[in-house]
């Protein structure tokens, strides 16, 4: 006798892909987009951008700690990353404003992602303070508009559109 046997999905299990997914991808666009900007500005390699993420925790002494503080950096960079797709993927069905302009929401989404961590966040860390300029400052949010808050947005949408 052959039965199949339906494997119902788990609507949590998916809720948690794309979460992961979302987190993943913005993680990694912004990854490269800091690794480019830090690169040419200051002219840090990529090691050394993930070594100023630890320094969030460890102050300086992070940019001689070489492997074991890229990991950690990197560790500190993903869970921000996917934290923040969590927020805005349980915020898609409560707000309206987000899941009727998903476009224009992730975008926003993205500038205030960088405002609450470069403005309330990173100044109660042990990460050194750095000049501000202006033209560095407008570039850092329009890279967290379109490859952090625009591609939670996107995936997040796709998850409801796809229930």
């Amino acid at each position: 006798m052959n039965r199949s046997i339906k494997k119902k999905s788990n609507p949590y299990s998916k809720g948690l892909y794309t979460i992961t997914l979302a987190g993943l991808v913005a993680g990694i666009l912004d990854s490269i987009a800091a690794s480019l900007v830090f690169y040419l500005s200051l002219g840090f390699t990529p090691d050394q951008v993930l070594q100023y993420i630890a320094s969030s925790l460890f102050g300086p002494s992070a940019f001689n700690g070489g492997i074991l503080m890229v990991i950690i950096g990197s560790i500190m960079h993903f869970s921000i990353s996917i934290f923040v797709a969590a927020i805005y993927f349980y915020s898609y069905p409560k707000v309206k404003i987000i899941n009727t302009r998903p476009v224009w929401s992730g975008l926003l989404y993205g500038a205030g992602i960088w405002i609450f961590l470069n403005l309330l966040i990173l100044p109660i860390t042990k990460v050194q303070p750095v000049s501000f300029d202006v033209i560095d400052v407008a570039i850092a949010i329009f890279w967290h508009m379109i490859l952090v808050g625009l591609p939670i947005a996107l995936i997040t949408k796709r998850h409801y559109y796809l229930k």
